[in-house]
């Protein structure tokens, strides 16, 4: 716990969390409750993220829906397939940004003072090599994490949501800090310390506050600072 938090001066946001696999996998909501905490800062969050889930499928789902619907919330983030934004500037203009434009309306209607924030996931370790052919932005991990990048930007910047750059934050560990692993065995979702640093991003996102002295919860201490300080040079340039 930081010492120097007080629950007197603590901030209280309600997070609701849309997305699949690359959200559950470790707890994704309940790992950014509990660095808020380690800050005297309270998340309250809720989740809905089937697996291998899309957008598109969210847009029409009940229970996604009825969710959004569900109460006033400051910020319901939404996370895509993990490959689709990765694809094609085409298929994604077809395929993601009417349905992430579809789910931020909806959001605004039932919480108008709410932000919508696009999860930006990260590259598959090696990328794709099995469509490379068909699609060359999934070949290896730079052109499918630059095309991830480059489609969560349209997504937050046509819905005027707000993008949670977690993908950058991966891609800057990967070259200053490899021996932090942050990826699973199968190469795409997350270990707990990739989840440790997608968590830091959002605190960072959502609070726009210091997120460099939150507790190192139950990942490496050293690994932990370390990602720590990158979630803060990534978000705040600092």
């Amino acid at each position: 716990m930081n010492r120097n938090a007080s629950k007197s001066t603590g901030i209280t946001k309600s997070v609701l969390f849309i997305g699949n696999s690359f959200t559950s996998v470790n707890d994704l909501p309940k790992t950014v409750s509990e660095i808020a905490h380690s800050l005297g800062d309270t998340v309250k969050t809720d989740m809905y993220a089937p697996g291998g889930y899309t957008l598109r499928q969210d847009s029409t789902d009940t229970v996604a829906l009825s969710k959004i619907k569900s109460k006033a919330w400051d910020f319901v983030v939404l996370q895509e397939q993990s490959e689709l934004p990765a694809v094609q500037d085409s298929r994604v203009s077809n395929e993601v940004i009417p349905y992430a434009l579809k789910l931020s309306d909806n959001v605004r209607e039932a919480s108008p003072t709410a932000s919508v924030v696009f999860f930006q996931t990260w590259g598959y370790k090696d990328g794709d090599p099995e469509y490379c052919k068909a699609t060359p932005t999934l070949c290896d991990y730079k052109s499918m994490q630059d095309q991830l990048s480059r489609s969560y930007g349209r997504m937050a910047q046509q819905s005027g949501g707000l993008p949670s750059p977690v993908g950058e934050a991966w891609r800057l560990t990967r070259a200053t800090h490899p021996e932090i692993e942050l990826y699973q065995s199968d190469g795409k979702h997350p270990s707990v310390e990739g989840t440790y640093l997608a968590a830091a991003v959002f605190y960072m996102t959502l609070f726009q506050k210091d997120v460099t002295g939150a507790s190192s919860l139950n990942i490496d201490p050293g690994h932990a600072k370390i990602l720590r300080q990158i979630a803060k040079q990534i978000v705040s340039g600092q």
